[in-house]
């Protein structure tokens, strides 16, 4: 009820306004059009990049897991060294790719694409890393830079939108500490 004598008022304000269709201005019907419209636009913008942000997430996720994955299988003792090493790097960024196509085994493959797989040993240890990483080289450790792309085509507008988003994944047995600004080494 109370809906109904809101929706009233607006009408009877519109009618009595210089805008109105009385005066030359556009019927409320369009108006009401044109606010839906916007409604639908906003609805959709925010719902692509919800979609895009969880898509995002969940090839982070999956990155992560395939690195840690193959970085297990791949690392072994280093006995002279008092660390780990990767036997076989070849192996270790196939195997990366194995254990991620299986985790996005639902996208197609063109969603995501490997820019590189950088293997660094315990004698890289405190070297300056990779373009899009801050802290030094902690040791042994994999650096992957991967491409999440995005196409987006709503299909009732003739709009077809391309992006790129770079995705940087680094896997070590270490592990950073902020606050002291150094590497806690697992040995």
């Amino acid at each position: 009820m109370h809906m109904c004598k809101t929706l009233r008022t607006i009408y009877l304000r519109y009618k009595k306004s210089s805008l109105s269709d009385e005066c030359g201005g556009p019927q409320i019907y369009v108006l009401g059009g044109f606010a839906i419209l916007l409604l639908m636009g906003l609805f959709t913008t925010f719902g692509y990049a919800y979609k895009i942000q969880i898509m995002a997430s969940n090839l982070n996720y999956g990155t992560k897991l395939a690195a840690t994955t193959a970085f297990g299988i791949y690392a072994v003792p280093e006995i002279d060294r008092f660390g780990i090493k990767i036997v076989d790097a070849s192996g270790m960024q196939q195997e990366f790719k194995n254990i991620l196509q299986d985790q996005m085994k639902d996208w197609p493959q063109s969603t995501y694409t490997l820019q590189s797989f950088q293997v660094y040993g315990e004698s890289d240890r405190g070297a300056s890393p990779p373009t899009g990483f801050a802290q030094p080289i902690p040791g042994t450790s994999v650096y992957i830079k991967m491409d999440f792309n995005i196409e987006i085509n709503p299909g009732f507008i003739p709009m077809n939108t391309h992006w790129t988003i770079p995705l940087y994944v680094m896997v070590s047995s270490n592990s950073y500490e902020s606050a002291t600004g150094a590497w806690n080494l697992v040995r």
